[in-house]
């Protein structure tokens, strides 16, 4: 950091890809990592990202996504127990305030994990809770830095738009979950096929051929996206919601101008 004029273009273009992402059955890991690569790459200077999120107790914080750190780390802080001194996520996480350590090496707040961060060279760690439109705290997300370092005023106003799209993500994901899978699957990782038909051909697809009622399936999609948008208290979580419902019913449409294509050529 500090973070670039490219940081706000950058998220701009990945807010408008997060609801075709899900509907194609991405994970929220790999949604929010390509999130946090965004922002890394966004930089001036060297850093790392993570998100953790709250467990169903909300009592402990769990690996949400962290492209960039060592997965050793992550393994050994997924399932940390929050607390008033906690590091700085699980701090963050029970305080439900932004906690900024300058130095790992010497804050009390991480007598019980710099044993951790210290050998892969993670010396500051600044950490913002992540809530939803109702206020309630989802998980975190951090910045890690291999110097001892504080943020600055602006850094501070870029890590609020970051964390604002986080939540987005991850209200989006929890929504597309709650719903039956858009693609007749069990909900697991197959692509939605009319994202297939969209970018190209898929495996086993020919040129013109679009599965059955996928037009449909995106329109029940954005149905569920309107809906929720209805019961957010966020208005501008609500517009982006009804602006990926709109997107979605475009992806329709295509669908099903192309499936009318394909009956004609027969």
């Amino acid at each position: 950091m500090p973070f670039a004029l490219g940081l706000k273009e950058s998220l701009r273009d990945r807010h408008g890809q997060v609801a075709l992402e899900f509907a194609a059955g991405e994970s929220l890991e790999t949604v929010l990592g390509r999130h946090l690569l965004a922002v890394e790459a966004s930089a001036d200077t060297e850093l790392l990202t993570s998100i953790l999120l709250l467990d169903d107790t909300g009592t402990r914080i769990l690996h949400g996504a962290a492209p960039s750190l060592p997965k050793s780390y992550c393994d050994a802080i997924h399932g940390a127990e929050i607390g008033p001194e906690a590091g700085s996520c699980g701090t963050a996480a029970f305080t439900g305030h932004p906690i900024y350590v300058s130095d790992i090496a010497t804050n009390v707040l991480w007598d019980d994990y710099r044993h951790l961060a210290l050998p892969h060279g993670l010396r500051a760690c600044w950490s913002t809770p992540i809530r939803d439109p109702e206020g309630r705290v989802l998980g975190t997300f951090a910045v890690y830095h291999l110097t001892p370092r504080s943020p600055t005023p602006s850094e501070v106003k870029s890590i609020r738009i970051i964390t604002d799209h986080v939540a987005q993500a991850i209200m989006w994901s929890r929504s597309h979950s709650a719903a039956p899978p858009l693609d007749g699957t069990d909900g697991g990782t197959t692509p939605h096929p009319n994202l297939r038909l969209v970018s190209g051909r898929g495996e086993g697809e020919t040129d013109g051929y679009a599965p059955p009622d996928t037009a449909g399936r995106f329109h029940g999609f954005a149905v569920k996206l309107d809906q929720y948008a209805e019961r957010v208290g966020s208005r501008k979580f609500a517009a982006a919601l009804k602006a990926a419902a709109a997107d979605c019913r475009k992806l329709g449409e295509a669908a099903r101008n192309r499936q009318k294509d394909a009956k004609d050529e027969r």
